[in-house]
Formats: structure tokens, C-alpha cells, sequence
């Protein structure tokens, strides 16, 4: 069907399955059959199981699905999900900061791909009715100020929505496969995809020196935090108890919309 794309923003064809976070991110979630389990905030109690990652029709053109956005995709697959950075390489340097937190440190990382494909993760989050997404909704500005970067290839400057990645340092002894956006903690949402938490900052006045080492920086670089197993398993049940809050939350909102 004909349209108008959500990025360009100009009237074309609309394709049928724009994927609103990369498939490869999801890599190692499905079972036998490649189904996923499915949780929405919205009801928690409805099971249900898709086929691939959460997608949604017409939104975008083909142009900026399958090639504006497929690149920037392909970039950060290449960079980070296709290969093992738990272990020293050019590119990954397993540290300890000063603090004593393992980190990995992301070294020739290009600034532009990487925070263009940042910037593309909320952006869709936002724009999307899908009830994976439903709770998360950033202002209309926001979004704006993202789509025109994004469209225009333009990254936002580096305190702008950033980002820091967390990682359980040990994949083979804790669950990975969870996806599921957690809006609880205002200007900070937390985005559970698999083996990645994305934790971006919406107001950059919290960001502190801490963090200030972590994010994606102009020198091509950042840091990924490696979380111990009971570090790990503690932020997957903060998740579990913010869908909890959140599905109440809607319970009682229908309950007083039908009273």
C-alpha cells in the first residue's frame, strides 16, 4: 500500500515488514522451531509466540528500510554481534577500571555508524504501536530531532540519547533471551535485547563521569560494562517486577475506564 514513511516522510509504497530491532539481535532467543515468547506490558498474561523479531507494516519505504537503515544494521552487526568481544582483539581490550568493573573496551568503533544505528533502536521503539513498545513513547520533538539525523546520516553529538551496553561477562552461565523495553526509571529507559542491555539517557544531566567513560565517544571508542551472573540475574528480575508494575498499572486504568 501507498503511504507516508515515517523516515523520509515522503508518499510511496510502504513494505509489508519493516523489523524494529534487527533480526541478528535476536540471535539465539528462538527454540527449535525459531518461535519467540512474546510479553506485552500491556497484558502480561496473554502468551503468545511470533515467528521472527517484533515487526510492523507500513511504516517504512523500501529505500529507507532496506538501505538506509539495513547499512547502519549492517555496521553494527559486523562491528559487534558477529564476533566474540569477550576476549582481547584489535578492536576489544578486556579492562578492569579503577573502580574495579570489567569492562570491554570498544576501540575503532566508527562514531557516526554506530550512534546513527543507536539513534535508529529508540527511534523505532518510539514511533511503533507495537505492544512490545506500547509503554515507551518519547515527546514528538525527540523523535523529530532523531529522524531528521537519521535520515539525513547525521549523528546527534555524543550526550545526546547516549547509550551505555551491558553484557553478562559469562553468556553460557545465565538466560539471555529476554526482549523487552523497560520505561520505569523516567529518562532512562532500558532496552533488554538478548545478550545486550542498552541503557540510554534522555537527560544528559545525569549523565556523570562515571558514565561519561562508557558512552560512544569521538574518539571512536567506548565501553561495555560486563555484568557478574547475580549482577546479570538481578537487572533481569527488575525487569520482571517493571512489567509487573506497568501490567497493574493497565489493569486498573481498564478497570476504571469500564466502571
Amino acid at each position: 500500500m501507498n503511504g507516508t514513511c515515517n523516515l523520509c516522510l515522503n508518499e510511496k509504497p510502504l513494505i509489508k515488514c519493516s523489523h524494529l530491532f534487527p533480526n541478528f539481535m535476536y540471535k539465539g532467543i528462538g527454540d527449535e522451531k525459531n518461535r519467540i515468547n512474546v510479553i506485552s506490558s500491556s497484558n502480561a498474561y496473554q502468551k503468545k509466540t511470533v515467528q521472527s523479531g517484533a515487526y510492523e507494516e507500513n511504516i517504512l519505504c523500501a529505500e529507507c528500510d532496506n538501505n538506509l537503515l539495513s547499512k547502519l544494521e549492517r555496521y553494527a552487526n559486523n562491528y559487534l554481534y558477529s564476533r566474540f568481544c569477550n576476549a582481547n582483539c584489535a578492536d576489544f581490550e578486556q579492562i578492569t577500571n579503577c573502580n574495579g568493573i570489567e569492562l570491554i573496551r570498544c576501540k575503532n568503533i566508527e562514531y557516526s555508524q554506530f550512534k546513527l544505528f543507536l539513534q535508529s533502536l529508540i527511534w523505532r521503539a518510539s514511533i511503533s504501536n507495537h505492544p512490545l513498545f506500547i509503554n515507551f513513547k518519547l515527546l514528538p520533538e525527540d523523535n523529530e530531532r532523531l529522524r531528521q539525523s537519521i535520515v539525513n546520516l547525521k549523528p546527534l553529538e555524543k550526550h545526546d540519547f547516549a547509550c551505555v551496553l551491558m553484557t553478562p561477562s559469562n553468556t553460557d552461565e545465565v538466560e539471555t533471551d529476554l526482549v523487552f523495553i523497560n520505561s520505569t526509571k523516567p529518562n532512562k529507559p532500558s532496552f533488554f535485547i538478548n545478550q545486550f542491555v542498552y541503557l540510554f539517557f534522555l537527560d544528559q544531566k545525569q549523565i556523570d563521569n562515571a558514565t561519561e567513560e562508557l558512552i560512544l565517544n569521538y574518539n571512536n571508542e567506548m565501553a561495555v560494562t560486563k555484568l557478574t551472573s547475580n549482577n546479570w540475574e538481578t537487572l533481569r528480575h527488575s525487569v520482571y517486577n517493571g512489567v509487573a508494575d506497568i501490567t497493574q498499572q493497565n489493569i486498573a486504568k481498564d478497570n476504571n475506564a469500564s466502571a
